[in-house]
């Protein structure tokens, strides 16, 4: 039998204490893999995001809501000739005008934006329909499709819609009024604000926003690469500055730069965070194993009796502290995925993804803290002489 299987299989030896040392590397680790994971998912959310408001400009008129980043919600409106105008500005394509209006979910606190979209044609303001994930997209106009995000903040709390069904949502204003609107469907674009919102035909929300014909709430445009993006911004506020009403000329994805810092902060506390529980997880592989070597220092002497080197009993003791270490890893992966999908199933929201990364991660953060909990058990060990355990018997 090699010295690697012999120093695995002893690694269970005393089974009370190799399960004292595997849970408190597996809670560690379970730690580390639910806050990853959440990281990891608020990422790629932001991510995506980003890369779907790349090269992105929105125009609305002079002190719009939230800076224009809604595209006009809540804001006066901007005459649909500006579209030609902004056509024109080189280095720019998929000119679009935009209906948006706001819809309060009843006995919801919040109110979230509505957009309006053509249900015929193939223009730039044609609603998706490959991102229609579950039911279809709106077609009459009594109807809506909701966002993913909005949809799982709402089942969140406590407010939950049925594909088909007819609801009640409040129109807010001086004189509130209610709709009834059946939803058709789920949407997701990977865009946050946009999956945070609702989608309805372009006369509903019209209606609803009381927005005259030839009126726009926003128009949005595509910059032809990322490079043109800062002269066709200025470009078109220049052939717009003299026009009433005035308007404001927006880059959204510029707008989220100190979210984009904030989720990295909170990438940093989260890490901070699992490396605290890593080193704990380290500390108790190192406590376990260090009364381990004390109680073993008989069987020490004995084997350096037998003619065991202090290379074969340093190596035995790191190998059985990372095979307790690697076992809790698993073990922690296994009880961190569980946790996560209880806390996403309980607040239906996608909160965390866990992928091959995050398991290489965790369990290589197993590894680790087996390594560093066994150098100092494991030099204990080597010390051990057999004139000395046989003083001490």
């Amino acid at each position: 039998m090699s010295l690697l299987v012999f120093s695995i299989r002893n690694s269970f030896r005393k089974k009370t204490v190799a399960a004292l040392a595997v849970l408190g590397v597996a809670f560690g680790c379970a730690l580390v893999t639910f806050l990853f994971s959440v990281t990891v998912g608020m990422e790629r959310r932001a991510e995506s995001t980003f890369n779907n408001l790349s090269g992105q400009i929105t125009i609305t008129q002079k002190g719009s809501m939230f800076g224009g980043l809604f595209q006009g919600v809540g804001s006066s409106s901007i005459p649909e000739s500006y579209i030609d105008i902004i056509k024109d500005v080189p280095h720019v394509k998929n000119v679009a005008g935009q209906c948006t209006a706001i819809l309060r979910p009843a006995g919801a606190t919040l109110v979230a934006p509505l957009f309006g979209y053509e249900t015929s044609g193939t223009g730039a303001n044609k609603f998706p329909s490959q991102n229609i994930i579950e039911g279809a997209a709106p077609v009459n106009d009594d109807e809506i499709a909701i966002g993913k995000s909005l949809w799982e903040y709402l089942a969140a709390t406590g407010i939950s819609y049925e594909i088909g069904g007819a609801y009640t949502f409040e129109v807010p204003g001086g004189a509130s009024e209610a709709r009834i609107l059946k939803v058709t469907g789920i949407y997701r674009t990977g865009n946050e604000l946009q999956d945070g919102s609702a989608v309805a035909t372009e006369r509903l929300v019209r209606d609803i926003g009381h927005l005259q014909p030839g009126r726009l709430s926003a128009i949005s445009a595509q910059a032809s690469s990322m490079e043109y993006i800062e002269e066709a911004v200025q470009e078109i506020e220049r052939r717009l500055e003299r026009r009433t009403p005035g308007v404001q000329v927006v880059v959204p994805r510029e707008l989220l730069l100190p979210l984009k810092n904030i989720l990295h902060i909170l990438e940093q506390f989260f890490a901070a965070i699992s490396l605290a529980a890593v080193a704990a997880g380290s500390l108790l592989i190192m406590v376990v194993m260090l009364l381990s070597v004390i109680e073993r220092q008989c069987e020490f002497g004995i084997l350096k009796a037998l003619g065991w080197t202090p290379y074969n009993i340093a190596f035995m003791v790191m190998v059985e502290s990372i095979t307790l270490s690697i076992i809790g890893a698993v073990i922690g992966v296994a009880l961190g995925y569980g946790g996560l999908t209880a806390v996403k199933s309980y607040l239906s929201i996608d909160i965390g993804t866990l992928g091959l990364t995050v398991v290489a991660m965790v369990v290589a953060c197993g590894a680790l803290a087996g390594m560093a909990g066994g150098v100092y058990p494991a030099w204990r060990a080597n010390r051990a002489t057999p004139a000395e355990v046989m003083r001490g018997v």
